[in-house]
C-alpha cells in the first residue's frame, strides 16, 4: 500500500466503537489532556474524534503533526522531549510499532509490554516525579523507566 494511500485509510467499524470505549474510559478516569498530539494518517485523526468529549469542557490544545505518521520510537520520544514543561497531560495518538516500543522503554513498573498494542489500546503513564511533592520531571528529561504504567486497556 502506497503512502497515500495508507494515510487515507479510515477506521473501521470496530476501530470507531474501540475509540468511543476508550474515550467513555477517559471520561470515568478523569484524564484530560492538555495537549494532544496526533498523526495526519485518517485513521489516527478518526480515533481521536472518536475519544471526545473529554470532561469539564475541556478544550486541549490539538496538533495534527506529520512526523507522528508511522514514527519511530526515538523519533516519538524526541517529540515529547520538545513539550512545555507548562504541559501536564499529552495524549499520543500514534501507530505501531512505534507506540509499544516507546512504552516499553518508558515503562518504570515491573509489568511486561511485550507485545504491539491491539487496536484501540490506551496505556496511560505517570511521569516520575524528582521530588513528590515540588517538582514534576521536566519532559526534556523523559527516558528510560521514566514513566508509571498506571492503567493499560485492550479489548
Amino acid at each position: 500500500m502506497s503512502t497515500k494511500a495508507d494515510l487515507a485509510r479510515p477506521l473501521t467499524d470496530t476501530g470507531h466503537r474501540m475509540a468511543r470505549q476508550r474515550g467513555e474510559s477517559m471520561r470515568k478516569a478523569g484524564l484530560i489532556p492538555d495537549l494532544v498530539l496526533c498523526s495526519p494518517a485518517m485513521r489516527t485523526r478518526q480515533t481521536y474524534a472518536g475519544l471526545l468529549p473529554f470532561g469539564n469542557n475541556a478544550r486541549p490544545e490539538i496538533r495534527i503533526e506529520p512526523t507522528l505518521y508511522l514514527a519511530a520510537p526515538d523519533e516519538l520520544l524526541a517529540r515529547l522531549r520538545a513539550t512545555p514543561d507548562s504541559v501536564h497531560t499529552i495524549l499520543l495518538v500514534g501507530h505501531n510499532p512505534g507506540l509499544p516500543a516507546l512504552a516499553r522503554y518508558l515503562n518504570g513498573v515491573e509489568v511486561a509490554l511485550e507485545s504491539d498494542f491491539e487496536l484501540g489500546t490506551l496505556a496511560t503513564f505517570n511521569v516520575e516525579v524528582e521530588e513528590r511533592e515540588t517538582i514534576a520531571l521536566a519532559w526534556k528529561s523523559l527516558g528510560p523507566k521514566t514513566a508509571w504504567l498506571e492503567s493499560f486497556s485492550q479489548n
